[in-house]
């Protein structure tokens, strides 16, 4: 039988990040802010990164 995952990423973070890294994939930065606004429309979040190098968040 399957069982649930306990621990880790939801299947709507694993989405949007699946799609945000294609659409920087396909077509750079203006890929990424496209598949934003679309996984933002389906409720399934955004993806978002700062500049800082070090930040705990974004590494």
């Amino acid at each position: 039988m399957f069982r649930r995952k306990t621990s880790g990423v939801s299947a709507a973070e694993t989405a949007a990040r699946t799609m945000q890294a294609a659409g920087q994939k396909i077509a750079g930065e203006r890929g990424g802010r496209a598949a934003n606004k679309v996984t933002s429309a389906l409720g399934l979040g955004r993806i978002s990164y700062c500049n800082k190098p070090d930040c705990p968040d974004c590494n």
